[in-house]
Formats: structure tokens, sequence, C-alpha cells
């Protein structure tokens, strides 16, 4: 995830259309899914919220430590205020609402996002081992929102994580694909050619629909649910066929696709459940 520049008086906000749908859809999910609902999910959706945007300025920050930086104030100041409104959400939830489970999950997401921007600090949040431990810290938003929903945390919470994890982590692999790999070679002549170039993100996506398979097997949940993942598998395959070269390549366009893909994904869990 690029880092860019802030204003004093402009949020710092992510700038990925994709980040968004990250964070957005997990919550949805978890909601949705969950048995029942309550209030108190508003609250967590505002805290879960602020841990979101902490993200960014605090990677920015890092980034930036070793040379001036006039708006490092300003980031630092609008990391404790969305640090504050995680910690206040989370803070009421636990104690009012007695979500104790809430804290083992806080704890991984810290971590996770602690992890990143170690990677951040090495010039190493693009690689696939950075976007994939910010990708699992942001599916984190569904259990908690099931869990704080219905008060349960099942095994349906648990697999909710893992869906959400191992479907948007497929788009790490097919945007490298379409944007740092394609681009940059000339198209090959044979389909066989093409696949093998591909194998990173087809593997991916094979080890993924295997691991829903077994992860709806042994929670018990709807046999539909790895027909959500079909669309991403057609993709992946369409993508690896059809050669992306420097004159179509279009990032807004990437982006717009990805976010369609990721609501289609949604509404394929919701109905499935």
């Amino acid at each position: 995830m690029r880092i860019g520049s802030t204003t004093n008086l402009r949020p710092p906000l992510p700038k990925e259309h994709g980040s968004w749908a990250m964070f957005i859809i997990p919550l949805i999910l978890g909601l949705s899914i969950a048995p029942i609902w309550r209030w108190r999910s508003i609250v967590l959706v505002i805290a879960v919220f602020g841990l979101f945007l902490l993200r960014y300025p605090l990677a920015t920050i890092v980034k930036t430590r070793k040379r001036p930086a006039a708006d490092r104030p300003s980031l630092i100041r609008w990391s404790i205020s969305y640090a504050s409104i995680a910690l206040i959400g989370g803070g009421y939830l636990i104690v009012a609402e007695q979500l104790y489970w809430l804290i083992p999950i806080g704890l991984i997401g810290g971590a996770l996002l602690l992890f990143n921007l170690w990677l951040v600090d090495r010039r190493r949040e693009m690689s696939v081992l950075g976007e994939l431990s910010g990708i699992f810290g942001l599916a984190l938003g569904a259990p908690m929102a099931y869990y704080t929903a219905s008060g349960q945390l099942d095994d349906t919470a648990a697999a909710l994580w893992i869906i959400n994890a191992l479907y948007f982590g497929g788009t790490v692999f097919y945007i490298k694909l379409k944007v740092r790999q394609q681009p940059r070679l000339p198209a090959p002549d044979r389909l066989s050619e093409r696949l093998i170039k591909a194998k990173a993100c087809l593997t991916y996506q094979g080890i993924a629909l295997t691991l829903v398979m077994i992860v709806v097997a042994f929670a018990r949940l709807p046999w539909l649910i790895p027909l959500a993942f079909v669309p991403m598998t057609l993709k992946v395959i369409y993508g690896a066929v059809r050669w992306q070269d420097k004159k179509s390549l279009s990032l807004p366009r990437l982006g717009v696709i990805e976010v369609i893909h990721s609501v289609l994904f949604a509404i394929l869990i919701i109905v499935a459940f």
C-alpha cells in the first residue's frame, strides 16, 4: 500500500479502494450472518473504523522517520485520535458489555498491525507477506462483528475470518500478476506458457478453494459457500490467459473490478447462509 502525503487540516485516510472493501465487507458479513443483532454492534463498527484508519498515519510516520517531515506532528495527533476511538469503543464493549473475547481478537489484530509496520520500516510492506498480514488483520472484522452482534464466538465466527482472509488474499496475487508481472514481459504465444507464468496466482486460488471446502466441512457451514469463490476463480483463469500489456493497463479499472467482485462475493456468502 502506498504511503502518501497529508495536510494539517485534512484527516489522513487510506487511498486504496481495495483496502476499504477489505475493511467493510468482513464487517457486513459478520453482522449479517450473526443469528441475532444488537445495537452495540454500532460501537464495534466505530471502534474498528478507528483501528482501520490508524494504520495509515502510523505507516507514514514510520516510512518518513529518517527524514524531516513538516506534517509529522499532525500525523501524530491523528494517530492518537484514531487510537482513542478504537480504545474507547473497544473498552466500552469489553467492560460494559462484557465481551471479553474481544481482547484476544484485538491482540491478534494489534500484533498483525505491528508486524505490518515492521515491514513498512524495511520497505517490504508491498511484499506478499506484508499485504497478506494486512488482509488477515482486516478479516478479523468478521468474527468481531459476529461476536459483538450475537455474543457467540463459535466455529462460524472463526470460519468467517478464514473465508474472508482467503478470498481477499487472492487479490494480492492477482494484482501482482496483472500489474507487476504481465506488463513487463512479452505475451507468450502458447496458452500453456501463459498459465505457467501465472502459476503463483492459480496455485493460490486452488489452495484457497480447497481450504474453504475443508473449513465448510469441519465447521458444518452451508455447502454453497465455495460457490462464492467461483467468480474470483474464473477471473483469475481469464486474467492468466488474457495478457495485460502496458498500454491497456488501467489501475482504476482494475480497482473497480476488484470492488465489484468483492461485493459479489459478499452477496453470495450471505445468500449461502
